[in-house]
């Protein structure tokens, strides 16, 4: 009988031995799509990639400030590597290569013919279950869901993004940057960060859920519109949640509540507790009148979401359904609640700290907006006016628009901020079977076929797309002028005729594109249009224009979604 001092060696060196046939069969695999690859001892997706990823980026904190990217031989086992790395992989290997390792295979593309053909194609493509485990915490939910299951899903969760949804955005995001603005004035600006963080979760609350918060200077007042007996205020669960939201994302919660971090654990719980009421208390409203509205949140998502699934299951009782399901179970709705959540906050309110720090930096790109800013407020005062409304002013700013989105009179959301800073850096699919995908390298023939294996992860580059020269000239210039269309496209920046189908992909393409984009986009623009109006937003007396470009383009925090490595420090000068 073996022991243990025998079988441990033994153990590790068949592990060995199998990790070994599994990276040359990989190697075999790679060469056998004819696409350029290369290699690595683990892959971003790994779990040790996500340990490894934070010490990486403290280690090299300094040295990725030199502009050069990740060193070599750490650049794919870092998770999200390629916002500091830009182009320099793909201008090595290729707009379409891949990278090998005992665990897999990547395809790295960075090209918008790819992208175009992988997003287009969501049944050969779909997303890696893996990936997207973590961000459903109650189930599947309309980003993590496939095939038939996704169809449902989009077709109870589509409808709430509407022009009703919409005009509630604008006023409560004009309504919170009031009070934010008042605060400033009386108080002064804590911390721009902070204070945007506070912004975007108040209106996420409003627009998202139905729960209007009122601003004060510290804290956030009105806690009483959702009923029971918590630990925590709504606002305070929810609150901690984002600020715990990667390990709760990450651990599950059981585990979490033996750990230093419990509180974010409880905070989670809590903030459960409350949608589960919240959501009860809508559906009974909606049951007892089916022209029910929140007369004070007309047209918040949660609402709108059970009102549609409900409408589902009346005309499936009515013969319309046939055998398809037709309602949200309560897991299902708040599943999709907590994505609208993630989405709506963390997203919109880093986009908006990097367009502030843009604006700081750039004196002429912050003067067009305001002029254009106060043409409109001027015009709307001629109107009798005291306020902007979303229907006659939205419309009006179009040059504001091209700095955030050109977006709902193209039909196509495309953002000059997110296009230098793609919240998303990798948009992840996987092929569970042979798939061919369409790539051409300009060396070789039209026909040469490039087929990725099964199992093989495709991760469509985001930030290498952005920052291809071949499609946008300058590309670290914030230039909201390339977007302004003409029938052929823009008329200056990139290179014409303008940024071709697949060059921008900030919020996806194909029928797997975001639903919130203009979500996301109304609130930019109401945010920016009272800021703007009563402050300009300038860099703090001791921090340099050339260190902040560094910090903003070079590195970043590493989180779920892009955001600043550090905190820019910004300041406000009082314009009226």
């Amino acid at each position: 009988m073996l022991s243990v001092s025998q079988i441990i060696p033994l153990a590790i060196g068949a592990f060995i031995a199998y990790r070994a046939g599994t990276f040359l069969n990989n190697i075999r695999l790679a060469k056998a799509t004819g696409l350029p690859f290369t290699y690595s001892p683990y892959l971003e997706f790994e779990t040790i990639a996500y340990f490894g990823t934070p010490l990486l980026r403290w280690m090299y904190r300094d040295y990725l400030l030199q502009g050069n990217g990740w060193p070599r031989w750490a650049r794919f086992m870092i998770k999200d590597w390629p916002w500091e790395d830009k182009r320099r992989a793909h201008d090595e290997w290729g707009d379409c290569f891949l990278v090998v390792a005992p665990t897999g295979i990547i395809c790295y593309a960075a090209d918008p013919a790819t992208s175009m053909d992988v997003t287009k194609r969501r049944m050969d493509f779909t997303k890696p279950p893996d990936k997207y485990a973590m961000i459903q915490p109650y189930g599947t939910n309309i980003v993590t869901a496939e095939g038939k299951q996704w169809q449902f899903h989009v077709r109870i969760t589509g409808p709430t993004f509407n022009e009703a949804n919409n005009h509630l955005n604008w006023t409560e995001t004009l309504r919170q940057a009031q009070s934010l603005s008042d605060s400033w004035g009386k108080f002064g600006s804590r911390d721009l960060h902070l204070d945007i963080y506070a912004l975007t979760l108040n209106i996420i609350s409003c627009a998202g859920f139905g729960i209007r918060q009122d601003w004060s200077n510290d804290t956030i007042v009105n806690y009483d519109k959702v009923p029971g007996s918590h630990e925590y205020t709504f606002l305070q669960a929810i609150t901690t949640v984002v600020h715990y939201i990667v390990p709760i994302l990450l651990l599950p919660t059981k585990v979490l509540l033996w750990t230093p971090l419990r509180k974010g654990a409880k905070a989670y719980i809590e903030f459960e507790k409350y949608m589960r009421v919240l959501i009860n208390a809508e559906k009974e409203k909606i049951e007892a009148n089916d022209n029910y509205e929140n007369l004070d949140t007309k047209g918040n998502l949660l609402t709108a979401m059970l009102k549609v699934s409900a409408s589902e299951a009346r005309n499936a009782n009515k013969g319309d359904g046939g055998s398809r399901k037709t309602t949200f179970s309560d897991d299902e709705v708040l599943g999709n609640a907590f994505m609208f959540f993630l989405a709506g906050y963390d997203t919109t309110a880093n986009s908006m700290i990097y367009g502030c720090v843009c604006l700081a930096l750039y004196d002429g790109l912050q003067d067009n907006v305001v002029e254009e800013i106060d043409r409109v407020w001027d015009e709307a005062a001629k109107e009798g006016r005291k306020e902007l409304d979303y229907e006659n002013d939205y419309p009006k700013l179009k040059y504001t628009l091209c700095f955030m989105a050109s977006g709902s009179h193209t039909n196509c959301p495309q953002y000059e901020i997110l296009r230098a800073f793609p919240v998303v850096i990798h948009l992840t699919k996987m092929c569970w079977k042979p798939q061919p995908i369409v790539w051409r390298s300009g060396t070789e023939s039209d026909d040469a076929p490039h087929v990725l294996p099964a199992k093989c992860r495709m991760y469509l580059n985001t930030t290498g797309t952005h920052y291809n020269t071949k499609y946008w000239s300058d590309p670290y210039k914030i230039e909201p002028n390339r977007w302004k269309n003409d029938a052929h496209g823009p008329t200056s920046g990139a290179r014409k005729p303008g940024p071709i189908k697949g060059s921008f992909i900030g919020f996806s393409e194909g029928a797997r594109a975001c639903l919130g984009w203009k979500f996301a986009e109304v609130e930019f623009l109401a945010f920016f249009t009272v800021m703007l109006r009563q402050y300009r937003i300038r860099l703090s007396g001791d921090v340099s224009k050339s260190e902040v470009e560094k910090q903003i383009f070079l590195r970043c925090s590493g989180d779920i979604t892009l955001s600043p490595f550090d905190n820019v420090k910004l300041a406000l000068d009082k314009r009226r």
